[in-house]
């Protein structure tokens, strides 16, 4: 079975294809890269809060990255890109709600982590 591909343009070495992971939401879209920030992403998970004052209160988005062609900092395997959402003040009443919330950032966070460890092979 052959595996997917995808062709990108870059700024440093014009129109290149690169192997893409069955997991990559794709690169519709996404504006000319250089190579080395060649970066694919998964669909993105989401954490909230429901509060009474405040209705949805977003805490957190996770997905799976990898970038396999970085310079610097190498990635050899997928990470877990992490970006905390809440700044809020709360009431004392809504923060039994909030930490509701907090207890769905736990399971998306090691939902996410579980992926990222059966993509590089372990369990």
């Amino acid at each position: 079975m052959s595996a997917r591909t995808v062709t990108l343009e870059t700024l440093d070495r014009g129109l290149i294809t690169v192997p893409e992971p069955g997991w990559c939401r794709g690169h519709e879209g996404e504006p000319p890269v250089y190579r080395s920030d060649i970066t694919h992403n998964s669909v993105t998970v989401k954490a909230a809060a429901h509060t009474d004052r405040h209705g949805r209160v977003p805490l957190l988005q996770a997905h799976i990255s990898h970038a396999p062609y970085l310079e610097l900092h190498s990635e050899p395997y997928p990470v877990v890109s992490v970006q905390l959402d809440c700044v809020e003040d709360f009431i004392a009443e809504d923060i039994p709600q909030l930490l509701e919330g907090l207890t769905s950032i736990e399971r998306v966070l090691r939902f996410v982590a579980a992926e990222a460890f059966r993509l590089r092979g372990e369990s």
